[in-house]
């Protein structure tokens, strides 16, 4: 049996700066985050993605001094669904990011905003657009995006507005000791629903890890696992990983509509004799 990884159990540990959340294995190579000028809040602008339908409204939240949150809202409700950011290793313009918001807005809305890799700055981020949102009860994030919406949530104390969370491809395993980051998820209050949406060769998140987790946690939570995809939610079947990524978005929309806690698993695969994107549905809990 392997040794068990070591948890970070300190608050400082939590918060501390974030190292970059990043799976070797993924061939998605994207520059870091870049600062958003300006002080105040913007009208939106509407634009659409030229490979997309998708209506995206760009517009900026205040935040730090001379350093304004840069957000886009997709979907028709005016009132978000979902309050999501983006990993370490890229901003808003990542595919990984872009394709989850748009299969996302398919079936509700969803603000995504761009922050620094600063973990701390990013949780603070969260609660500053959640203050200017009337959001629907979700936060979630892709990577250290969801390590920052984790923190975010358990830090409510009073008055909670978050009752569920949307991790895409949580680090698990990360930091120059390849610690476990499990306890930010141990800290969970029951009163908070998760979703974990991850990938079966996912070198940061092995899934007989995060099943371990899972059983310890307070929190209910839920496991879509894309067989053979990566940390970049890529797969070998490169002309199907946009519409991989729409349909990861898309499933999270609905679970947030209609979850079942008897159902707590599910699967997307590829489909050899079909030759397409097949999904088993949500299962029965072991």
């Amino acid at each position: 049996m392997a040794p068990k990884r070591k948890a970070r159990s300190t608050r400082n540990s939590k918060l501390a700066a974030a190292e970059e959340d990043t799976d070797p294995t993924s061939t998605n190579k994207t520059k870091g985050d870049q600062e958003v000028k300006g002080n105040s809040p913007t009208q939106p602008e509407e634009s659409n993605n030229p490979e997309t339908t998708t209506t995206v409204k760009n517009y900026t939240l205040p935040f730090q001094k001379d350093k304004p949150l840069k957000c886009e809202r997709r979907g028709k409700a005016t009132t978000p669904s979902l309050i999501f950011t983006h990993g370490a290793g890229g901003g808003l313009a990542t595919p990984a990011t872009q394709d989850f918001a748009d299969g996302f807005a398919d079936k509700a809305s969803i603000v995504a905003f761009q922050a620094t890799t600063n973990l701390p700055s990013r949780v603070q981020a969260f609660h500053a657009v959640m203050e200017n949102e009337n959001f629907r009860t979700a936060l979630g994030g892709r990577s250290m995006g969801g390590r920052a919406a984790t923190i975010a949530a358990t830090q409510e104390k009073e008055q909670r507005q978050t009752d569920a969370l949307v991790i895409v491809s949580f680090p698990l395993i990360g930091g120059k000791n390849k610690d476990s980051r499990e306890q930010i998820l141990l800290d969970l209050p029951r009163e908070v629903d998760v979703l974990f949406l991850s990938g079966s060769k996912d070198a940061l998140c092995p899934l007989s890890e995060l099943a371990g987790v899972r059983e310890r946690m307070k929190a209910r939570s839920w496991l879509l696992t894309v067989t053979g995809a990566n940390h970049g939610m890529e797969w070998k079947w490169k002309g199907s990983v946009r519409e991989l990524r729409r349909l990861t978005g898309s499933m999270a929309a609905e679970w947030l509509e209609s979850r079942d806690g008897g159902k707590r698993s599910c699967e997307i695969f590829w489909d050899e004799e079909a030759g397409k994107i097949g999904c088993a549905g949500w299962q029965d809990a072991s």
